[in-house]
């Protein structure tokens, strides 16, 4: 049985009665007259559109059978799943994280073993010791959510290494591929013959046209086609037309996204600064992705502190309980509206220093 996804449930009960939003995880949501689409509202491929697979393929020197056309990253991320594991295999997860794949893994009945991040990184040592010969896969969510963090080449490779020494399936949900605040690092797949999970969602600002992929081996991803047939058929034709414009110019929207989280990091340390909040909280600044994720001191049910911060302010973000780690939150700083970030961090300290003096 599945368990409820609890970062999931929280935000679709809350994010439409908002009045500042400081969830979400990726950043401004371009629009439609950004585009200039013309399609046939006909199934389309159901394994993805050619010339958007073969796009995409191109981009990682794989071929266009090996890659399959999603709808979002959600659903890369479950097909891989459950076209890789079996009830009883032993999978180690890079945690915290996404919470997506922990729950999946856990809905299909596998053993799912944590390794805990320290300072946002992995330790190469602890992974070394933790991967034997029952370990099937290892999935790893690089740059990271919820800690914003982006691994450097060289333990992207140690990783590699370890996997692959022990004949284990490397699953990398690499959705924020591209945010790298220092320039975009390679793919797993240059270091592994693994499983890649992307979409445009996130550094593309382009949540709502759910168009995700994965990329692997072909006997994979026909698997994953397979069980697709089942499920959904096919992807959206007008989100892939879109997703394909939007690709060609990559460079671009990968700009705008590390632009945009750039200046919003100024201001969540302006914010800070002023508030005079260094004795409550306590982070490592990200290097990637368009979130930021805060330790704050003295609070251990941030839970409930998100709850009582939406009620009385009308704020939304993320509490540490939905990756695992009550204690902190998730705040989401790819906003294109600077005020709006503004105004919601300081009531966000504000309160916190007022739940403090209660607590």
């Amino acid at each position: 049985m599945y368990p409820e996804f609890c970062l999931e449930r929280w935000q679709s009960l809350r994010d439409w009665r908002a009045k500042y939003v400081i969830s979400e995880s990726g950043v401004e949501p371009l629009e439609l007259s950004d585009f200039h689409v013309n399609v046939k509202f006909e199934y389309g491929h159901t394994k993805g559109s050619p010339k958007l697979r073969e796009l995409i393929a191109s981009r990682l020197g794989r071929g266009s059978e090996e890659v399959i056309i999603t709808n979002g990253g959600a659903e890369a991320n479950y097909l891989a799943s459950l076209a890789l594991i079996k009830p009883g295999d032993e999978v180690i997860v890079d945690m915290p994280n996404y919470m997506q794949i922990p729950g999946i893994l856990r809905g299909i009945g596998a053993n799912v073993v944590y390794i805990w991040r320290k300072e946002g990184m992995i330790d190469l040592d602890e992974l070394n010791q933790l991967v034997n010969r029952k370990t099937k896969a290892l999935v790893i969510t690089n740059p990271n959510n919820p800690t914003g963090m982006a691994m450097s080449e060289r333990e992207m490779k140690a990783i590699s290494d370890i996997a692959s020494d022990r004949g284990v399936t490397l699953i990398v949900d690499e959705v924020y591929r591209g945010s790298e605040f220092d320039g975009e690092k390679p793919s797993f797949l240059s270091f592994i013959d693994g499983v890649s999970t992307n979409s445009m969602s996130k550094v593309y600002g382009l949540p709502g046209i759910r168009i995700g992929w994965t990329v692997a081996k072909k006997e994979l991803v026909d698997r994953m086609w397979a069980i697709r047939d089942y499920v959904n058929i096919s992807p959206s034709v007008i989100g892939q037309e879109i997703a394909y414009e939007a690709l060609l110019k990559a460079d671009e929207l990968k700009e705008r996204s590390r632009e945009i989280v750039s200046r919003n990091l100024k201001i969540v340390e302006e914010v800070m600064r002023r508030e005079e909040v260094d004795h409550l909280v306590e982070w490592h600044r990200p290097n990637a992705t368009a979130l930021a994720f805060l330790k704050l001191k003295g609070v251990k049910d941030t839970f409930s502190f998100a709850q009582s911060l939406f009620q009385n302010e009308g704020v939304l973000l993320n509490p540490g309980e939905c990756f695992e780690m009550p204690g902190y939150v998730r705040i989401g700083i790819g906003q294109g509206d600077k005020e709006t970030l503004r105004t919601a961090l300081t009531l966000t300290f504000r309160h916190m220093k007022s739940w403090s003096l209660k607590t």
